[in-house]
């Protein structure tokens, strides 16, 4: 990691804004009014003293990830620590993963090529940002009638000047996780607009007295814009007979950054929107003739088409019917469970230590380390190489259907494990429907914690949720836990929380720093003193050689891990699945790297 070359309180603060309007993102259907949300977003944040750029392709230029690289390494300072830093968006978008959101570029259907947000998030952590707030007017779906698994997925920037640094985090959503984002065609009195954008602009710029903080009163804070937000969008969803639900994440203190403040030279002086003539029928939808759902709609010719509900099935049919462990009687020593396809061998990173086949075929046994765990591949007999981990103490099972669609849990064999299990499958489905958000992560790990970490899984996937906010102190606090039940840290929390790693004889362990004790809020009083408490340096041992959900593979371009040059090559032959597998060449390249052996 690099180290910050200058000292925050000798050099300048600055604002910036990056405003993004895709309209064309052919085949998928014209957005003007990303246009108009782009240039509107531009004159607000002029007005608000932010050194600002636009990107639009308006013009016939299109929106590319190289010219949004230009703009944002042209903005961002190289000797100025940045105050506030405001990324929007307006086009197209879709989810892949755990909030995992991406934005389409114009060319993104010739080049195959989506923006990454998450990975964008994380490149700015490297440039003296202290609040960052991201605008997304754009779908967070994920596309059921196609798979996107051939979209490279961009992070755009390279790495920063400065040492990562978490800043403050604002997020702002024209939907929930799993939604559709809306845009009003124009009229005689209005461009065309898309919804949230314009919901923001009219909050931003101090138009309505209920955007304003009711204790700062002055001031839109990103705390008031959240609650103005909500209920202006239920207002025009009202108004125009359409669904909107936004999704917002507002950081700590509630004046952490102040978006507009009465009688500063400047702010007030952004007009008013005005909207589209609401629709005149007594009953029924708004027309279509004035709506447009700004999400990814077939053909795109990308990859053969995979249906997001067949891939919930394999989990429900592959773990949950198959598997009934209150039915099942196993060797005793067996510790991993393979279920659907029967598979070919198993390949494990530690030498020798696939000592024994029980006596069902879908019965094994992998030597781990007292307190460790085991990196293992699965190979079927159609070159799919399925990713899992097994636990010192624990049962792995692992599903294959016929489409090489992966479901994974871990279960304790001693205690109630049907509990476990069903509790697995349910996180992993609302994962993929896209009803597993952030705003739930606090209740997942209290969850994790109550289970005594039987199914680390649900840390894994609990890591991706906090970063999405940029909490990487409850990522880290999940950390400690981990090392202090003597139990490995999954890889995806190693890995999420940016801990220091370094590879020994057994695999990688990692530095967990101390962390302090998170403010609680009246939106989280009610939870277990430990999702929230103050935790103490300590080191343990990572579980993996890489990460075991797919979504996790994005973060490997710029590492921060030592192992990240290792596994790096793999990445070109991940399959399509939530977690992690490989075609045989993927798999061969891990195998060799990693010295893994077969059970035969």
């Amino acid at each position: 990691m690099f180290n910050c070359c200058l000292a925050w309180e000798k050099v300048d603060l600055v604002k910036l804004c990056l405003t993004i309007g895709v309209s064309k993102a052919r085949p998928l259907s014209i957005l003007p009014g990303a246009i108009t949300a782009a240039t509107e977003m531009k004159k607000w944040a002029d007005q608000a003293d932010f050194n600002t750029k636009i990107i639009t392709d308006d013009g016939g230029e299109p929106v590319t990830v190289l010219r949004i690289r230009t703009a944002l390494l042209d903005l961002l300072p190289h000797n100025e620590v940045v105050e506030a830093f405001i990324l929007h968006f307006a086009g197209h978008g879709y989810r892949a993963g755990a909030e995992q959101n991406m934005w389409l570029p114009t060319d993104w259907n010739t080049e195959l090529r989506a923006i990454s947000v998450e990975g964008l998030k994380k490149r700015l952590y490297g440039h003296g940002i202290k609040n960052l707030t991201i605008v997304s007017d754009a779908c967070r779906s994920l596309p059921a009638d196609v798979d996107m698994a051939d979209l490279s997925l961009d992070a755009v920037l390279p790495r920063g000047p400065y040492e990562q640094t978490t800043p403050i985090i604002d997020r702002f959503n024209a939907v929930a996780d799993g939604g559709h984002a809306y845009m009003l065609n124009g009229d005689e009195q209005s461009p065309a607009r898309c919804i949230f954008s314009t919901v923001m602009l009219e909050g931003l710029s101090g138009h309505r007295s209920d955007s304003f903080d009711k204790y700062l009163e002055d001031c839109v804070t990103p705390e008031s814009l959240d609650l103005f937000s909500k209920t202006r969008m239920k207002e025009i969803s009202e108004c125009y007979r359409l669904k909107c639900s936004p999704e917002n994440t507002v950081g700590t203190p509630r004046d952490h950054i102040i978006y507009f403040r009465r009688n500063e030279p400047g702010h007030g002086d952004f007009d008013a929107p005005r909207w589209p003539v609401p629709p005149q029928t007594p009953s029924g939808s708004t027309p279509d003739s004035q709506i447009i759902q700004s999400k990814i709609t077939p053909p795109l010719n990308i990859v053969e088409k995979a249906a997001a509900s067949a891939r919930i099935d394999t989990l429900q049919l592959g773990i949950r019917r198959n598997f009934t462990l209150g039915q099942r009687r196993f060797h005793p020593h067996t510790n991993l469970v393979v279920l659907g396809r029967p598979s070919v061998r198993i390949w494990t990173s530690m030498a020798q230590s696939l000592g024994m086949r029980s006596r069902r075929s879908h019965e094994w046994h992998v030597e781990v380390p007292f307190q460790g765990s085991a990196q293992i591949l699965i190979e079927f007999d159609d070159g799919i190489f399925a990713s899992a981990v097994v636990y010192e103490g624990l049962l792995t099972i692992l599903s294959c259907d016929e489409h090489g669609v992966i479901g994974w849990a871990c279960a304790n064999r001693w205690a109630e494990a049907q509990p476990q299990i069903n509790s697995s499958v349910e996180a992993i489905t609302n994962l993929q429907t896209g009803t597993l958000t952030a705003d739930q992560v606090d209740s997942i790990a209290a969850r994790l914690r109550e289970m005594k970490h039987l199914n680390p899984i649900l840390g894994a996937i609990s890591s991706y949720l906090y970063d999405y906010s940029g909490d990487i102190d409850s990522i880290r606090r999940m950390a400690y836990f981990y090392c202090h039940y003597d139990q490995s840290i999954p890889f995806d929390i190693a890995y999420m929380g940016l801990l220091p790693v370094h590879r020994d004889r057994r695999g990688y362990s990692a530095e967990v720093p101390s962390v302090t004790a998170r403010e609680v809020s009246s939106g989280n009083g009610k939870l277990p003193h430990w999702v929230t408490r103050a935790t103490d340096q300590i080191s343990g041992s990572v579980a993996g050689l890489w990460p075991w959900l797919r979504q996790g593979w994005e973060f490997v371009e710029e590492p921060e891990l030592e192992s990240a040059e290792s596994i790096r090559d793999a990445i070109p032959f991940l399959l399509p699945s939530q977690f992690t597998s490989f075609s045989r060449e993927g798999a061969e390249i891990l195998i060799r790297k990693f010295d893994m052996e077969p059970n035969s």
